[in-house]
Order: structure tokens, then sequence, then C-alpha cells
């Protein structure tokens, strides 16, 4: 498979209003680490907490410059949990090596700083954020945000609280619920998903989303090279006053002869849109279920589980056809689209029955423990467990239906 290229390039501007820089970004070709940290406004050292996280958390992914190299050459597998956790604990211990500075000199007592960050490691981009600074996608001239912000007022939001932004005060308006250099260690969000030729990535701070606007971001994302996207969303910003510090970071993919590998993300991802659980996921939830799924083969005969055995995954059929066996009898067909074992999302219990593949089949898994692994990401964990409730409603009302059937064919009262 040929290899990813990568086209960056990153600007960061004071803007109008402040008469200093308080945030930084860093590019790190050699790793492919890619990192913007806001410094937390009106806290003393903003600049220096920023340039301080961006700087330790490159040189805690640079101690893996040789494994990530393989990965990226094709001489080693990647093992995506290694890598989130080399990312997650970077930025983590990050917020330590603030503190640390901050305690140096007491001129920088309560330092701060927000960060994004995204490793490129062959074809699978890891994401990691902590604050209100953001990560975008753009993929098929679509903008996603694949953060969420650590706010207050994004918490509000999300609560359904109607605040009114006119009648907070401005420190308010701006408070987060997580930055680094408030406690030894972070809780990072994290999010891993495949990279596809044509995907830009895009990491700002809030100085650029906050003053351009979702609409105005949609509209710039798509065009240019990475370079004139950068100028045209600082300008933007400059444009519309700048009140904060503005800076972005944009990397463009692309790779040759991968038209099979686009096909095939997008026919896994709609795979799982397809059921009830994942329908009305948001895209960058969407990918994060992806992430948790594994694409595997069975060649016809073989038994995918047995009648009784205990479940823990479920499959979704990309490729191919399978028997669904009760009672050593078939009792249906499924065919690609189908899935079952989503119960077993919920609980291990004995499967109802037995599935076998009658031809060769290729199937979408996700194991139990991954999708708890999602079940511990906030945001993401409440969309889930709602998209679970509209699945077991659905049967529930099945069940009613097939039940009220029986009764009026046997004349059952009550």
């Amino acid at each position: 498979m040929s290899q990813i290229t990568l086209q960056h390039a990153g600007r960061t501007d004071v803007g109008i209003v402040r008469s200093n820089n308080e945030d930084a970004f860093l590019i790190d070709d050699v790793t492919r680490l890619f990192v913007v940290c806001d410094g937390v406004g009106g806290r003393q050292g903003g600049e220096v907490a920023s340039r301080t996280a961006a700087e330790y958390i490159a040189n805690r992914i640079r101690e893996h410059a040789d494994e990530l190299e393989a990965v990226h050459s094709g001489d080693a597998r990647l093992n995506k949990r290694n890598v989130a956790a080399w990312l997650e604990n970077a930025i983590s211990d990050a917020s330590g090596a603030v503190r640390e500075k901050a305690a140096s000199d007491p001129s920088l007592a309560g330092m701060a700083t927000t960060v994004v960050a995204a490793l490129v490691v062959g074809s699978q981009a890891f994401v990691a954020h902590v604050g209100d600074s953001r990560v975008y996608l753009v993929r098929h001239k679509t903008l996603h945000q694949l953060t969420e912000d650590h706010s207050v007022m994004n918490d509000l939001r999300r609560r359904g609280a109607q605040a009114d932004r006119s009648h907070l005060g401005a420190a308010f308006q701006g408070a987060l619920t997580r930055a680094l250099g408030v406690l030894n260690t972070a809780r990072v969000d994290m999010l891993d998903f495949e990279l596809l030729p044509g995907d830009r990535l895009l990491l700002c701070s809030d100085g650029v989303s906050g003053v351009i606007g979702d609409t105005t971001m949609q509209a710039i994302a798509p065009h240019g090279d990475a370079t004139g996207a950068v100028h045209m969303f600082i300008d933007t910003a400059l444009q519309n006053g700048a009140p904060d510090n503005a800076t972005i970071v944009i990397v463009d993919i692309s790779q040759e002869a991968a038209e099979d590998r686009v096909s095939q993300v997008r026919r896994r991802l709609e795979a799982l849109q397809a059921i009830s659980m994942f329908r009305y996921l948001p895209y960058p939830d969407l990918m994060r279920v992806a992430s948790v799924a594994k694409e595997m083969p069975f060649s016809a005969g073989t038994t995918i589980f047995d009648e009784g055995a205990p479940g823990d995954s479920l499959f979704v059929i990309l490729e191919g056809h399978v028997g669904v066996i009760k009672s050593q009898l078939e009792i249906a067909e499924l065919g690609e689209g189908a899935h079952f074992g989503e119960m077993s999302l919920i609980e291990r219990v004995p499967r109802s029955a037995g599935i076998v593949a009658k031809t060769s089949v290729r199937a979408l898994v996700i194991e139990r423990e991954g999708f708890f692994s999602l079940l511990r990401e906030e945001v993401t964990a409440v969309k889930l467990l709602w998209g679970m409730v509209r699945m077991l409603n659905q049967r529930l009302r099945s069940t009613s239906d097939e039940l009220t059937m029986i009764k009026t064919m046997y004349g059952i009262e009550g």
C-alpha cells in the first residue's frame, strides 16, 4: 500500500486587541505530530504555559520516533492502544510540567493552557484535547468538529440550559472546565480514526473558531492548499476584529492509488449507521464507533458462534451470507448489511441461535470491551445510551406486536 503523504502549514497572530501572543503551535515532521496550545486568558504567563506544554508533549512523543517511523514505513504493525496511550500520557503529564514551571517563578503562578494535538501514524490519526481549542475534519468538503469544548458554556449547552451569554460576565463566558497546569495531571479526551486521501485536519485556538463562526468556517475549510487556507482563516479572523490571539494548523492528507481504501471506510461507516443504535450519531461519534470495530473474514462453513455460547460481540455483515441456526435447523439467512449480537454489548448472555457462514464472509466485529471504552467518553456515551434506548424500545414494540398477533390468532383474551 502506498504511503500517506502530508502537506501542512501553520500560522499564529497576536490579533488586534491583545498586546502579547499567548498561543503556540508546533509541527514535528519526524513524528508527524501537530499541536496548538492557547494560554488561558487572564492568567499570568499564558505564553509560557502554551510553549511549555507544546514542547513537553513533542519531546515525549519523540521518545517513540523509531517505533512510529517503523509503522509509517510498513516495517511494523500499528498498535493503536499503545500509540493512544503515548499521546494521552504525554498531554496529561504536560499539566504537571506547566505546574512545575510555574512553581519555579512567582510571576508565573496560576498559568495554564489548552491543547489540541493530532498524531498521524501510518493512515491512522490520533486526536487529543483539553480545553476549548478545537480539531476539525474536512471530509468530502464537509466540516466536522471532532472535539467538544471543555467549557462552562458548552456544559450548559449540552445539559439544555438556555444561557443568555449577554447577561454573563466575560470571565464566566470564557471559563474552562479543564486545562493543563491546574493539576499535576489532566483528563484528556481521545479519538482515533482512519484517514482518507483528501482529508484535511484543522487544529485551532478559539481565537479562530470563536471569532469566525461555524458558517464561515465551513465556507473556507475545503478550499485552497494548506498554506493558502491557513492565511485565509487568520485573515478572516483579523477582518472580524480578532479580539483574541488566532492560531491554526492545517494538515492535508494524500495517497496514491487509494480508491479501494476510501470505499472500504465508507462501506464500514454506512454499515454501522444502518444499525438503529448508531443511526443518529453525528459523524465524529460514528467514527469513534468505527475505531473500535475490527473487520474479520470467515470462510464458507465456519461456525461464527454456537447457539447457547456466551456472547460479547456485535457482528455486521459487509460481504457474504450467513445462516441462523436454531436447534440444529436453519431458520433464516442473513446477507450484506444485516447485523446480529447487539444485545451482547449490554450483557454477556447465551446466544439464542448459532451463526454459520454459508459463503465467504467479511464482517465488522465490535467487542463489548471496545464498546465500553466508548461509554467512558462522556459526550459519546450519552448519545450511545440514547441509541440503545431506541433499539430496546423497537424490540419491545416488535415483541408486543407479535404477542398481539398470537393472541388474536388463537383467541386468547387479556
